[in-house]
């Protein structure tokens, strides 16, 4: 199981890859920009197959040390895409950061790294790498070069990404280049990382010819938090949409109570759409059921308000004595105790003339979700225990 869990990282990477790929032939506004970031997937995960502790056991492996090699110079080269999508896309970046001196230092840099390391005489042993002599110096050297580039990689896109991101409205945009930014900040960390193998192999003359578990986790972490950034217009309307789902499902089962009971007294102002009982709608359904409940809702107070108490003001102001809630749900439970008392006297028939100022005047000019809000709370307040006996018993009397 440990063997397999070393190519999370290179699963991670093929991930964005293929969904890279899929963008490109789906037809996509910057080309160019998601053509890099798929090849960055995919070399990425080549380079993070290649470097898994486990690969470098392999025995049908002749020279486990040009693995290694290969591995570093796949990685690198996975690494060059980044700062070309800042280009192909146009985001503001560093004069210095041009097409020519990004490839020319690329190259470079791929020549030098792998030139060090088979100078070193760099040989294999229980999946270390192992050097003699001055070959310490060179192999430190080739690390040094890698991580250098590493650094210049991650920095010239994390900047112009990271200054972009911040203008930004709330969106997916603005979540996936969030997620995009922490993933190339773990990166940083990750490159930095580096500078253990060159401490290690000045100090003992070897490194781990494969991921150590510190690399191997924060690899994991940069391209997990990168696929989730990349991938984020797919994922994010997603949990947006179950979100508000959500929301207005519990809302409206939080105003059954309040429903219920201005429902018995006026059942003429539910509407029958020919929906089956289960409640378990779609989106839209769910929506158009919270706004059709506080419509009802609605429309049962404007029918409760003939039978309101004359007294309802000393009803509520009693009610507040006898269960007693913090300041911010008085308004709730004052007006919940109303609703109560007018229940009762239009269940035994009304007294005296109704009191039509109190109460029963919920926000006005506000939002659906504000008033389903402010509902739910006056549904909470009568449900409170014995409230509804104790206004029944005062309103009966």
């Amino acid at each position: 199981m440990s063997d397999l869990l070393a190519y999370l990282p290179a699963v991670a990477a093929l991930w964005l890859g293929c969904y890279e790929l899929r963008l490109l032939r789906n037809g996509s506004d910057s080309p160019y920009a998601v053509r890099h970031l798929c090849r960055f997937g995919f070399c990425m995960a080549a380079a993070m197959t290649l470097l898994a502790a486990p690969t470098m056991y392999l025995e049908w492996l002749p020279f486990p040390q040009l693995t290694h090699l290969l591995g570093r110079e796949t990685e690198m080269a996975a690494l060059a895409f980044l700062p070309l999508t800042v280009i192909e896309i146009g985001l503001p970046r560093p004069r210095l950061l041009t097409g020519r001196l990004h490839i020319g230092v690329t190259l470079a840099a791929l020549v030098l790294c792998a030139v060090l390391f088979l100078c070193s005489g760099v040989r294999t042993r229980h999946g270390s790498l192992l050097v003699e002599g001055s070959g310490a110096v060179l192999l430190a050297s080739s690390d040094a070069v890698f991580t250098g580039y590493s650094l210049w990689c991650l920095a010239m896109f994390l900047v112009p990404v990271h200054r972009f991101a911040r203008g930004l409205g709330p969106g997916a945009l603005r979540t996936g280049l969030r997620l995009i930014t922490a993933s190339v900040t773990v990166g940083l960390v990750w490159a930095l990382w580096g500078v253990s193998a060159i401490v290690t192999v000045a100090l003992d003359s070897r490194q781990s010819a494969g991921l150590d578990p510190v690399g191997r986790m924060l690899g994991l972490c940069c391209l997990v938090l990168g696929v989730l950034g990349g991938t984020a217009g797919g994922w994010v309307s997603v949990t947006t949409a179950v979100g508000r789902w959500l929301r207005a499902y519990r809302t409206y089962r939080a105003l059954e109570p309040l429903w219920s009971a201005l429902q018995a007294l006026s059942p003429g102002t539910a509407l029958d759409l020919g929906w089956p009982p289960a409640r378990l709608f779609s989106l839209h359904r769910a929506e158009f059921a919270l706004y059709r409940r506080v419509i009802e809702i609605r429309d049962g107070y404007l029918e409760l308000r003939a039978f309101v108490p004359p007294d309802a003001r000393a009803l509520s102001d009693a009610a507040l004595a006898r269960f007693p809630v913090p300041p911010a749900g008085r308004a709730a439970m004052a007006e919940a105790a109303v609703i109560a008392a007018a229940l009762e006297s239009a269940r035994t028939g009304p007294g005296a003339s109704a009191d039509r100022d109190v109460a029963l005047a919920y926000p006005v000019d506000c939002s659906v979700e504000e008033e389903a809000a402010w509902l739910v709370q006056v549904a909470e307040a009568f449900t409170v225990a014995g409230l509804v006996e104790h206004m029944r018993h005062r309103a009966g009397r």
